[in-house]
């Protein structure tokens, strides 16, 4: 089958005030590079994921993650208030549900930026400008013509080699000249050039992580030398530029750190690298990603062969160009699957808020690990797209957080791990970062999420679902699903009122009133049960008898659905009594919290029809309108029910 040469392609630079939109990006699941494709002056973002302040300090030398002590004491006072109807007392005990401090939280942080500036080049004088991603060949590129010499730059992040490589070439001899520096370093780095070698190395200042970065030249003629922080080109034809980087970071609760010798480790790997050359390696990576690349492949209405650069791809998409969908649709498939690939490999930490690509010390939402919605979506794609491996480092995290987690169950639901029960349970909230913060967040309202975990589960559980890989469960996924199991059959209570067991306090994101046991909380800790019990058939052991009976018990008290008289299905199981606070509640609010079960999830199916329309009614009343036939699609799905 013939299909779309995927290809993110401009025919200008990037705007050096817009990363977001300007840059083109490679990753290895450990580092990231982003590339503006500047001419004169290049500028590289180079990124270390493990990179983080924050977490174990010595000027925080009781860091626990926030856990604020004895915070279960509030909670249990929040239910009671909140089942006796005393709305407003509920609400001023939540200050007291919320972590204990937000020091320690820190954010990903900026390696630094690599800026290689070509000074006998004038952009006057500059024809047949491209910048290119080649998301089937994993390679960025960037082409030229200055004064009839052809420029090319290419790159590539290698996951084998655990290192970038950055090749600068001019097509007659002796025509490449260029200066290389850094730019937005940590402070109190040490920068030193010496020779064809670059290091950068300290420690960051809020917390003491270790960082040493390497970057090693090799050229086809020309002469290379160095000064203080930089190093220099010249009349070369080409060039070769080794990079990697390393933190002494540790996944291991409480210290997060390994002490490992940075210098070692990182010129072990420049060693291999020039070893093998830039050929070489990048032949090695291209056959690692193609393993994982080429599983799946896109093709729509018959549209093959290559694409227009993507300015003009996306101008005839919005024009509503058909052909121009069938070719920008594929390239957008594979681009989130490129993605994936190059922010999440075996051994590095999960895909973050941004991948693992960030130019900023302060970036948006710290660049943490959101997962009330954010990191779950991160790996959406990575089971139904054949990319099963990339969800090692969720697992592993995952596993990471169990500790910290057990912390968070005791404080905060009096959920107590200890030596008669040892993983007796384990939960985190909204955010969390690689130091093990498994605490709420400083605001109720966006902070509390106590079904974060159920929903993760959901993921990991696919892991099985979809490979089949019984050992693979057994070993790394159960264990992890089993411990989230013991805290929710210890956490969920009975409510008269409602006739069910339910989670309480619950929080929809991010809408609407402070309730018990919203559609979310509830239908997330449902599918959460079904997916631990179908593993239970696969992996019996009678030791955990007493948790798979309670967990089925449970499960049938849940009633996590409910429809209003109106027909829509309740994301607030109180919301058609009188007196239910409907000031919070927006009309066209752009969350479907109480529609998971409907998707990622699947209690809500075409053996659930009442619930298919209540479902298809909520999302046509909060004006979800497929934009040209007034919601025709989803209509037609409510007839079909």
């Amino acid at each position: 089958m013939d299909t779309i040469n995927n290809k993110i392609k401009f025919m200008t630079a990037g705007d050096p005030e817009k990363w977001e939109s300007s840059c083109l990006p490679i990753g290895n699941g450990y580092m990231g590079a982003t590339f503006f494709g500047g001419i004169a002056q290049e500028r590289v973002v180079l990124n270390e994921k493990t990179l983080w302040i924050g977490g174990p300090s010595p000027s925080r030398p009781d860091y626990d993650g926030g856990n604020r002590k004895g915070a279960y004491k509030s909670v249990k006072k929040v239910q009671e208030l909140l089942a006796a109807g005393k709305y407003d007392e509920a609400l001023a005990l939540l200050p007291d549900l919320t972590c204990e401090t937000g020091d320690g939280f820190g954010a990903y942080q900026c390696l630094c930026n690599a800026v290689f500036d070509f000074p006998d080049i004038d952009v006057s004088n500059v024809t047949g400008y491209e910048r290119c991603l080649d998301l089937d060949k994993s390679l960025y590129t960037c082409n030229f013509t200055h004064k009839g010499v052809r420029y090319a730059r290419e790159a590539f992040a290698s996951y084998p080699a655990r290192a970038v490589v950055m090749r600068f070439a001019a097509d007659k001899k002796g025509c490449l000249h260029f200066v290389m520096s850094l730019a937005n370093t940590q402070e109190g780095c040490t920068i030193s050039a010496n020779g064809k070698r670059l290091i950068y190395k300290g420690s960051l200042k809020d917390n003491g992580l270790r960082y040493r970065a390497v970057f090693e030249l090799r050229t086809d003629g020309g002469v290379i030398t160095s000064a203080g922080d930089r190093i220099t080109v010249r009349n070369a034809s080409s060039a070769v530029l080794y990079f990697t980087a390393v933190t002494d970071y540790s996944d291991r609760y409480p210290t997060y750190r390994n002490g490992a010798d940075l210098r070692k480790q990182a010129d072990i790997i420049i060693k291999k690298c020039l070893a093998q050359g830039f050929y070489r390696l990048y032949d090695r990576h291209l056959r690692d990603y193609g393993r994982l690349y080429n599983r799946a492949k896109l093709s729509l209405n018959g549209v093959s062969g290559e694409v227009p650069d993507t300015e003009t791809l996306l101008e005839r998409y919005k024009a509503g160009d058909m052909t121009a969908a069938a070719q920008l649709e594929p390239l957008y498939f594979q681009y989130g699957r490129y993605l994936l690939i190059s922010s999440s490999r075996e051994g590095s930490l999960p895909a973050n808020l941004q991948g693992v690509w960030n130019e900023s010390n302060m970036p948006p939402w710290c660049c943490d690990y959101h997962i009330n919605v954010n990191l779950q979506m991160n790996y959406w794609g990575a089971f139904n797209t054949n990319l099963a491996e990339t969800a090692e480092p969720l697992v592993r995290f995952l596993d990471s957080l169990r500790k910290p987690g057990r912390v968070t169950a005791r404080e905060y639901y009096n959920i107590a791990s200890d030596s008669e029960h040892p993983e007796n349970g384990w939960i985190a909230h909204t955010q969390s970062t690689p130091f093990g913060w498994t605490s709420p967040g400083w605001d109720f309202y966006w902070g509390w999420s106590t079904a974060a975990v159920a929903w993760l589960m959901l993921n990991i559980y696919d892991h099985y679902a979809f490979t089949g890989d019984i050992g693979f469960m057994r070993e790394r996924i159960y264990p992890i699903m089993k411990e989230a199991a013991r805290f929710y059959t210890q956490w969920l209570i009975w409510d008269e009122k409602q006739q069910r067991l339910v989670s309480s306090p619950t929080y929809s994101p991010e809408h609407g009133p402070v309730t018990i046991g919203n559609t979310y909380e509830q239908s997330l800790i449902s599918e959460f049960y079904e997916c631990f019990l179908n593993l239970t058939v696969k992996n019996y052991n009678r030791e955990d008898d007493a948790l798979i009976k309670k967990t089925e018990e449970q499960l049938e008290l849940l009633k996590p659905f409910s429809v209003s008289r109106t027909g829509l299905l309740k994301e607030w199981y109180e919301e058609d009594e009188p007196d239910f606070d409907r000031s919070k509640i927006q009309k066209n609010h752009r969350h479907l919290s109480h529609l998971m079960s409907l998707y990622p999830g699947n209690l809500i199916n075409r053996s659930t029809p009442e619930l298919m329309k209540a479902a298809v009614a909520a999302m046509n009343d909060r004006g979800w309108r497929v934009q040209g036939d007034e919601s025709g699609a989803i209509h037609r799905l409510g007839e079909s029910v």
